[in-house]
């Protein structure tokens, strides 16, 4: 939100200054202001100075709120860059712990040994019978690193633990590295972020390949990211045995490149001395590989027995006799809490119910089911610190961000901490495609005019804001009409016609006016010089193009006509307001195409149908603008026929650009989008406070400074596929339950 409103500033201080410029300059060479302005044109050039020391201001305060904080590269051997480090460390598993669910629900997890499952990257080391062993419940983690050599693989499925495991095994290391100086430094890495980019850098090291060069930067980056390592230091510990490396995600690292990181950590253990080394995966995904990891052992956890989960109930008491009740009614649900995760959602769904309640309104009995009820208790829990949603809100901004971190390609887990406009690219909903369809492109095309139409009227008169407002009208009736009739739908319609009114008009009138002043600067003759060439290069690449004589035919016959009609009106009038006429001509014509645009970014295909006539909004626009130049006391009766000629030279002309989209259609109609999914509650306009919120209930899980991610992508996938309306209203009836006893 604090971007959004820097960019908002800094586009509106510099629209202004682009208006106010021109007409500063004009006065100051003697020319004349629009006699509108004139009593105000002694407040220009200080207004003038003040926008600008607001876009310094504003640019200055957007540089630091996005400048990463940097930390001064001391030598890596200074023992302050290792006390910090392991303090970050520390800093980083309590928050990862206390947001965590495995924090609520403690069980300990039974682990078999698979040495089949790693290739030895020693061969004099390779056990003889690779038969799986059973490993002592009682084992810690650590100990079963320290017997498999401090390298070890960590399988099992979907929300079995593997990460809570690598986080315990952390823990350990950390505490060892504070007793012993010698004692490496445990990191955790998450392998989502991973991208297998594969080049060299004047900074990497020479006897590196591609791919081991680009894992190193991308390890050193996430290292000052997540724990302030600066990267030179980063390199130098890993390089000699200081660091710990606890990767967690194999299989969410993108499937194309996950086969890459076992030559990977092959040549890393090579090159550098990585003395303690784990990863985890999903076993399934870790079949599919098609080479097994060099690591010395691995490991694969158990599933949870009835009885752990019985022992579990009974040290926890009355509160999970709701859980209780809900699996001795439905033994299908036995199946599910076979994992810390499902045990971990079933407490949190159950706890603090009565059994009766649980099974008179039915029990879930499929793991979506389970999932839901999991959504709608937490979020139905009132907590009293912190902002409050309605569920409504809660649960469209939850799905908006579970599809946004499964759709990114390379960071699936985390969720991203600036939401891009063109992030959203693919996401169609209805109700943003009928606001878009039916409030939006109605107020751009009365802003468009209202805007042209009231900078002529003021600037030559009657008949050339009627020149401008026909203008606006033949161009809309063209095809193509991509615009649907879709009915608007969503929160507060006549407030978001009325802002993007007020954002349109100010900007055409920013770029018209700042046209009209350069025609002016420049004079007539550069400025036509500047207008032919910018038509002629339209032709040329026209020409080129397309192969179709007869496009072609109509083409040349066009260009005789704007040539033709130039030279008459040049011959007869004053060049200026004929080149002030054709620049607008071209401006509004590109604007039409533009907002034309819009709608056909980022929806789908489809049968265009019946479609909204704008003619209405058009003409409304042209008549508001004729009203507000009354009001103002323009002069209306201003008779410049060169400036009429110079807009219909300027609208025929600019038809010859009519089949490629303009530059800046895309990033308008993804920044549109954008503001669209904020309006409708899809995304939130304050991204921290939601976040916080989203963590209070245990769907998120904060894993540092600013940093969040689903508490386990299970979770997420599920909040991704579900449908957000029908989901909330659940969360509703649970509220009004809860309210009610």
């Amino acid at each position: 939100m604090r971007s959004f409103v820097n960019g908002a500033v800094l586009v509106v201080s510099l629209s202004l200054t682009l208006v106010l410029l021109p007409i500063a300059i004009n006065v100051g060479t003697g020319g004349t202001a629009p006699a509108f302005l004139a009593p105000y044109v002694g407040w220009v050039w200080p207004l003038i100075g003040v926008l600008w020391v607001l876009v310094i201001a504003t640019a200055l305060l957007e540089v630091r709120n996005r400048r990463r904080p940097r930390l001064a590269h001391r030598s890596a051997d200074q023992p302050r860059n290792r006390r910090n480090a392991l303090d970050r460390v520390d800093r980083y598993l309590s928050e990862r712990r206390a947001g965590s669910l495995a924090s609520r629900t403690r069980i300990a997890l039974a682990l078999d040994g698979k040495p089949d499952a790693v290739r030895p990257f020693d061969l004099f080391v390779q056990p003889l019978n690779s038969a799986p062993r059973r490993i002592p419940y009682e084992a810690d983690i650590d100990t079963v690193f320290d017997e498999l050599e401090d390298s070890m693989l960590v399988l099992g499925a979907p929300g079995a633990g593997k990460t809570t495991l690598l986080l315990d095994l952390a823990r350990r290391l950390a505490a060892q590295a504070h007793a012993d100086q010698q004692a490496p430094i445990p990191v955790v890495v998450d392998l989502a972020g991973w991208t297998a980019q594969s080049s060299h850098r004047n900074d990497d090291d020479p006897n590196d390949s591609p791919l081991l060069a680009g894992f190193v930067r991308w390890l050193s980056y996430e290292l000052s990211d997540r724990y302030s390592i600066p990267p030179g230091v980063g390199r130098t510990w890993l390089r000699h045995g200081q660091l710990a490396l606890l990767l967690d995600g194999l299989d969410e690292i993108a499937e194309a490149h996950r086969a890459k990181l076992e030559p990977v950590l092959k040549e890393l253990r090579h090159n550098y001395q990585v003395g303690q080394l784990a990863v985890t995966c999903r076993t399934h995904d870790y079949e599919r590989l098609p080479r097994q990891l060099s690591l010395f052992g691995a490991v694969h956890i158990r599933p949870l027995t009835r009885q752990q989960v019985l022992d579990y109930f009974a040290i926890v008491g009355p509160a999970l006799d709701g859980a209780r009740a809900a699996i001795e009614h439905d033994d299908e649900l036995w199946e599910l809490v076979s994992s810390p995760l499902m045990l971990n959602v079933m407490t949190l769904a159950y706890q603090g119910r009565a059994p009766e309640d649980v099974t008179a309104g039915g029990v879930a009995d499929l793991r979506r089911e389970l999932f839901d009820t999991f959504i709608c208790e937490v979020l139905a829990r009132n907590r009293k610190t912190g902002r409050q949603y309605d569920a409504k809100t809660a649960v469209r901004r939850l799905w908006c961000l579970a599809w946004w971190t499964r759709s990114r390609a390379g960071d699936r887990t985390a969720v991203p901490r600036w939401m891009a406009p063109d992030g959203w690219y693919g996401l169609s909903l209805r109700e943003v495609d009928s606001l878009t369809h039916a409030v939006c492109l109605p107020a751009f095309f009365a802003a468009l005019s209202a805007g042209a139409t009231l900078m002529m009227l003021a600037q030559y008169g009657a008949l050339a804001g009627l020149a401008v407002a026909g203008s606006a009208l033949v161009l809309v009736h063209l095809l193509p009409h991509p615009w649907q009739k879709l009915a608007a739908r969503g929160p507060d319609r006549g407030l978001l016609f009325a802002v993007i009114l007020l954002i349109g008009t100010a900007a055409t009138i920013a770029v018209t006016g700042a046209a009209l002043g350069l025609v002016e600067l420049l004079t007539a003759k550069i400025a036509l010089a500047i207008e032919a060439a910018l038509v002629a290069g339209a032709y040329c690449v026209e020409l080129i193009v397309f192969h179709d004589n007869r496009r072609r035919m109509w083409l040349g016959v066009r260009l005789v006509v704007v040539v033709a009609a130039s030279w008459i009106v040049l011959s007869l009038g004053d060049g200026v307001p004929f080149a002030s006429g054709a620049a607008i001509g071209l401006l509004v014509a590109q604007g039409i195409r533009m907002i034309k645009s819009l709608p056909t970014d980022h929806l789908p295909a489809t049968d265009v149908g019946d479609t909204w006539r704008m003619d209405v909004c058009v003409a409304a626009g042209a008549v508001a603008a004729f009203l507000i130049a009354l009001v103002l006391g323009a002069d209306l009766a201003t008779q410049q026929l060169e400036a009429v000629a110079g807009i219909v030279v300027g609208t025929v002309a600019a038809k010859a650009w009519r089949r490629r989209p303009p530059v800046l259609a895309g990033p308008l109609s993804r920044w549109l989008h954008d503001l669209l999914l904020h309006w409708t509650g899809y995304l939130p306009w304050r991204r921290r406070a939601f976040l916080q919120y989203a963590a209070d209930r245990y769907v998120l899980a904060r894993t540092g400074h600013s940093q969040y991610a689903f508490i386990h992508l299970l979770v997420r996938d599920h909040l991704a596929e579900c449908t957000p309306d029908e989901l909330a209203t659940k969360v509703e009836r649970r509220i009004l339950e809860r309210e009610g006893g």
